[in-house]
């Protein structure tokens, strides 16, 4: 089964980022994102994955579903491996099948070529408590700054300028991206789009639509 990319892309929860001048820090930003995660218990988006390597592109569309602590659902329903699902309940192994034969069910390591992106993006890179820690111990090189008009709807932007993949879930295609931005709506404080940069060129891109939010843990017994 071939790259299932999204997995950066959870740089993308929900948090209200406040409009202002150009180029200011972006640790305000940050630090609401940091508390809207702790107070996030699960939540499913669509993703419009777009990703560049070696000359090679693909493009797909997925629905994702995270529940903390430690459940995640990926569902490919367009583009490359297009019926594909991958289900993740804890440690390092998940579970991957196609939509119509779950009775046919197989199992791989994280880091599997079967279940990771064409830039090697793997579930647990969408961590978002580790991409915190990590954009959090960057904090020199975050910008913030009025952001581009997105689905009709004006936006505030967080970069992160530097060399070498800075998160520790980065796979090696990443070691060149010098530049990572997050587009998040001023209406809905939702993240909206996600795009990483090597020098000039675009090599991942992820559009966020159609969130639902569950701020509230299942109960249990």
């Amino acid at each position: 089964m071939a790259a299932i990319g999204i997995l950066s892309t959870l740089a993308v929860l929900p948090y209200a980022v406040r409009a202002g001048a150009d180029d200011r820090t972006a640790d305000p930003a940050l630090d609401r994102l940091s508390a809207a995660w702790n107070a996030l218990h699960g939540y499913s988006v669509m993703i419009n994955a777009h990703e560049v390597l070696d000359g090679k592109v693909d493009d797909h569309q997925l629905h994702y579903v995270f529940e903390k602590p430690q459940h995640a659902e990926l569902d490919v329903v367009g583009g490359s491996q297009i019926g594909a699902t991958i289900v993740w309940n804890g440690g390092n192994r998940l579970t991957f099948y196609k939509r119509g034969l779950s009775f046919f069910k197989l199992h791989a390591g994280i880091h599997d070529k079967a279940v990771t992106s064409l830039r090697g993006n793997t579930l647990l890179a969408g961590d978002m408590g580790d991409i915190l820690t990590c954009f959090g111990s960057h904090r020199d090189a975050l910008t913030e700054t009025d952001g581009p008009d997105l689905d009709g709807g004006k936006t505030s932007e967080i970069r992160m300028n530097y060399h070498g993949a800075p998160c520790p879930d980065d796979p090696p295609a990443d070691r060149n991206v010098t530049l990572d931005v997050i587009d998040v709506s001023q209406s809905s404080g939702l993240v909206v789009e996600r795009r990483r940069y090597e020098g000039d060129v675009l090599v991942e891109r992820w559009d966020l639509t159609g969130y639902k939010i569950d701020p509230n843990p299942k109960p249990t017994g």
